[in-house]
């Protein structure tokens, strides 16, 4: 656990709080199949996405899913009573939306449109199911953002939603090769890797494990995730 300290600050005393080392990891061996991205490393559900629109997000023009059409996000809902559930829900909705609008101007993301596009679909999708959801959990995208702002050079995920709303992305590439990341509010990270079995071509290794965010590529860099996930 991480220690607090008191410091002086503009003449004032405040407390902060020493980062705290990454988890460890476990790695095991595994004959799963790699057809599609594993959760149940972790027994978590992907949400399927949904055809539906919702009306608390949409662009201005039928812009989701393609990657040359500028969109703009607007329309946002108005806050009204600011002591119910709903103003609570209507705070992270903001900070969702926010993250969002950053990654879609973001420069240093050249998929930042397609990607943008993928998580308003996501977003509405889960609305449209239960209004009252988080849509996305906002520590969860912001954690994930900043991943995208440590490496600039990654490729485009795949993104989904957990039943917490949290984001899973996941990159494959055409030798059943697979990388998936689970990000939490906390910052924490669950990973799984999937990768051939060189011994054995019949077979697939499965590893996976907890770090940080920060940490998450030193981690697996022994496992040539690097390799197929990066441009």
């Amino acid at each position: 656990m991480s220690n607090l300290y008191i410091q002086e600050l503009d003449n004032k005393r405040v407390a902060v709080r020493e980062a705290s080392p990454a988890y460890g990891t476990e790695f095991l061996t595994d004959t799963s199949p790699m057809e599609r991205p594993y959760s149940g490393a972790w027994g978590i559900i992907l949400i399927p996405p949904l055809m539906r629109r919702h009306k608390y997000y949409f662009y201005d023009t039928p812009a989701t899913n393609k990657e040359s059409v500028e969109g703009v996000i607007s329309e946002w809902p108005e806050k009204t009573d600011p002591f119910t559930q709903e103003d609570l829900l209507y705070s992270e909705d903001e900070q969702v939306q926010e993250l969002i609008s950053r990654i879609e101007t973001s420069l240093f993301i050249p998929y930042r449109q397609k990607l943008a596009n993928r998580l308003v679909t996501l977003f509405k999708d889960a609305k449209e199911e239960d209004p009252t959801c988080l849509g996305i959990s906002a520590g969860s995208l912001r954690y994930f953002y900043n991943f995208l702002q440590l490496h600039t050079n990654l490729k485009c995920p795949t993104i989904s939603l957990t039943p917490e709303y949290n984001i899973y992305a996941s990159w494959r590439d055409d030798q059943k090769r697979l990388f998936s990341v689970l990000f939490l509010p906390n910052g924490d990270v669950r990973f799984v890797i999937f990768k051939p079995n060189d011994r054995h071509p019949e077979l697939k290794i499965r590893i996976s494990g907890i770090t940080t965010t920060d940490f998450l590529m030193e981690t697996v860099a022994p496992y040539g995730v690097w390799d197929w996930i990066s441009e």
